[in-house]
Formats: C-alpha cells, structure tokens, sequence
C-alpha cells in the first residue's frame, strides 16, 4: 500500500488527477446507492403505513355493513370513512409514481371537500331521521339563538329570512349547506389550478437576489393558496354555525369528536402542506450560493424525496392510520343498534385518583380511631368521677347518723368512754 501511495505521490500530476477524479467518482456512487437506500425504507415505511390504515378502515366499514339499522345515516359514515384510504393511497402512489402525482392531487382535494358536505349531510340526517323539515322544526326551537345568514346570499332563500322564525331557520340551514357545499367545487377547481402553474412554470421563484426567497409570497400559487384558505374558512364556519344551532339536539353521538377527526385530516393536512411548501421555498436558494462543483455533486446525489410535496405525502401516510384508529372510535357501528348507550370512555392516566382515594381512606381511618379513643378516655373519667362521688357521698352521711344519735340521747348506743374501754 505505501509502494503504490507513493508511486501515485511521485507519479506525474494528469495521473493525479485522475486518481482523484477516481475517487470522487467512487465516493459520488456510493452516495447515490446510500441515497437509493434510504429512498427505498421511506418508500417501505409508507407503505406499511398505507395498509394498515387501509386494513382497518376495510373492517370499519364492513362493520356497519353488517349492522346496517339506518342507511340513511349509515352510508354517510362509510362516505366519510372512505378519507383515509383515499388520502392513504394517493399519497402513496404519488411517491412511488411521481409523473402521477398532480392528478392523484385532484383526486385527494376533490374527496377531502366532499367528505366536508357529507359530514354536514350526516348531522342533518342524525338529527331528522331523514326529514329536511323535521331539521327545520327543530332548528325553529332555537330561532332566538340563530344568527340571520349573509345577505349576499339572501337571493337563494324562499321564503325570506325576516318573514317568520320558521322561515328564519329554513335559510339557515340552507346557508349552512352552501358554505359547505362552496367547498366541492372551489377545491379542485384550485387544485387543478395549481396543477396549470406548475405545468406553466410558475413555482414562485425568481432570480432577483435576496429577494427571491420571498417571492413565493407574492407567486400566483401562493394566491391559490389563500383562496383556498379562505374557503376551507366558509366551509367550517358553515359546519360549526349548524353545530352550535343543534348542539343539545345532538349531543348524544357525540357530534364534536366527529367533526375532530375530519377537521384535523383536512385543516391539519392543508396548514401541514402550507408550512412546509413556506419553509422549503424559504429555503430553497440557499443552495444557489455555494461552488459550481457542491451544486454538481448535490444534484448527482440529492433524494428524491427532498421536496415539499415528498415530504408531505410521507407525513399523510403516517398520519392516516392514526386517523382511522381515531374514526373507528368516534363512528362505532353498534351507534345505530336499538337501546344504543353511549360508553363513557376513561380518560388514561397513572391512578393518581386511586391513590388519593386510598389515602384519604387511611386519614379518615385514623380520625376515627383518635375519635374513639378520645371518646373512650372521656367515658372513663366520668365513670371514675362517678365512683368518688358516690364514696364521697357515702363518707358524708356517717357523721350526720352520730349526731342524730347523740341528740337524741341514746346513749347505750354511744357512750365514748365505755367504748374506749
């Protein structure tokens, strides 16, 4: 090893350079085979990931299958089931099909603003069995509480709002389901909006020095997004106006734990999504500055799964199969059997409540026993008060019988001096 170090150290420098580019080129493919690896357990995790979700929301939905008593609340449920397998499984394909992935993106936003709809469709089908009417009946209950719906839409609602109560609550509920409904449609319309900039090049970057990591800010996709921020914004306050309208109608099932689990696979994954296109953009340029040879090198053996969009799916596969644990337990198939009774889950924790319970036991036992030895003590030192009294009382009477006797001169029963005799 020294003879060949040393021929290649004397030897003339284009054979030096070459042994160098030698092994740039042998460290640069074992990069790449590291990088192909790691790739490769993302991909696997993912997927593992995808199917267990998958799995449990199959048997899910196979359970109320089973036990269909009310199909018109039913179906909804196994709709709103459907969101992680969908969001699961496009995430998936998008990592292991790339070319796929704007297409299976339209996919997901179009089913994630139903899912928002059919929730609405669910609490309106749970509170009237089915009858529209029967929602505005009971909607009617709470017309002092119900704020009047915007007047911009005041053009869909017959009769009036401000004609009578009941026609008060008719618009409300109908306002209720048009912010929601605005959703479907708003959705993929920008998502495939998003798809047409990208295709067009619009990635929000731009070349103009320092400014440009802040050029998504101000980039059509950026617009886009707050677009849709402010109509995943309608559609929730559409649900949550609805909610509070019927709240006591609905507390039964629990209709709050149910909108959690949706609200967070929509909102957790869209501010998720934001977050991370924000921070990689932010980012993204700080490449820019270093040497034409790290660029080179960074680009032979960068991953491909080092962009936002990656990173987000990664996130979304993981993420689904805590959501379907958490819709199995919030949308239980035996809800819907006859002489249903909610189960009062215990919140998990370390039994502090059992050991305080255990030692004011012990504290209360020890009061009680200082209680009765105390009363015990009292007990006894009236008893003994009692006895000197009654010897006291007996010791007293002997003198007042002597004087008696004397006083009445009976002296053959006292005579001092014949007794002392």
């Amino acid at each position: 090893y020294d003879i060949v170090v040393l021929y290649h150290l004397l030897s003339p420098l284009p054979m030096k350079t070459q042994y160098k580019r030698q092994i740039e080129s042998s460290a640069n493919e074992i990069e790449v085979q590291v990088e192909k690896q790691r790739d490769l357990t993302m991909i696997n995790m993912a997927g593992t990931f995808t199917l267990l979700s998958c799995l449990i929301t199959m048997f899910h939905m196979t359970a109320h299958l089973r036990k269909m008593n009310q199909p018109f609340v039913q179906r909804k449920i196994i709709a709103i089931l459907w969101m992680s397998p969908v969001y699961a499984l496009t995430s998936f394909l998008s990592l292991t099909l790339p070319s796929g992935e704007p297409y299976l993106g339209i996919v997901k936003d179009f089913y994630e603003s139903y899912v928002i709809y059919q929730f609405l469709s669910y609490l309106i089908a749970v509170l009237g069995r089915g009858d529209r009417n029967a929602v505005v009946m009971k909607l009617l209950r709470h017309a002092d509480h119900l704020k009047p719906p915007y007047k911009c839409l005041n053009c869909l609602f017959h009769p009036p709002p401000q004609e009578s109560d009941e026609a008060l609550a008719n618009a409300v509920l109908l306002e209720c389901q048009v912010l929601a409904m605005q959703f479907v449609f708003f959705r993929p319309a920008t998502a495939i909006l998003s798809f047409i900039l990208e295709a067009g090049g619009s990635s929000g970057g731009g070349d103009d020095g320092d400014d440009n990591q802040w050029a998504y800010f101000y980039s059509p996709q950026f617009f886009v997004m707050m677009v849709q921020n402010i109509s995943v914004f309608l559609a929730f306050g559409g649900l949550l106006k609805f909610y509070h309208a019927v709240r006591d109608d609905l507390a039964w099932c629990q209709p709050f734990a149910k909108f959690l689990t949706i609200k967070g696979v929509v909102f957790m994954t869209f501010w998720q999504g934001l977050v991370i296109n924000v921070i990689f953009h932010a980012n993204e340029n700080n490449s820019d500055n270093e040497s034409d040879d790290d660029a080179t090198m960074s680009d032979s053996t960068s991953s491909t799964f080092t962009s936002a969009s990656s990173i987000q799916n990664i996130l979304i596969c993981m993420e689904m199969l805590f959501f379907s644990v958490a819709h199995w337990c919030v949308f239980p198939a035996e809800e819907w059997e006859d002489g249903y009774k909610a189960r009062v889950m215990s919140s998990p924790g370390f039994g502090f409540q059992d050991f305080a319970s255990d030692v004011n036991l012990i504290i209360d036992s020890g009061k009680r026993s200082m209680q009765a030895r105390r009363e015990e003590k009292l007990r006894k030192s009236d008893d003994f008060a009692t006895v000197d009294d009654s010897d006291g009382a007996t010791q007293a009477t002997a003198p007042s019988y002597l004087s008696t006797s004397v006083a009445n001169g009976d002296e053959d029963k006292f005579d001092v001096n014949e007794s002392f005799v």
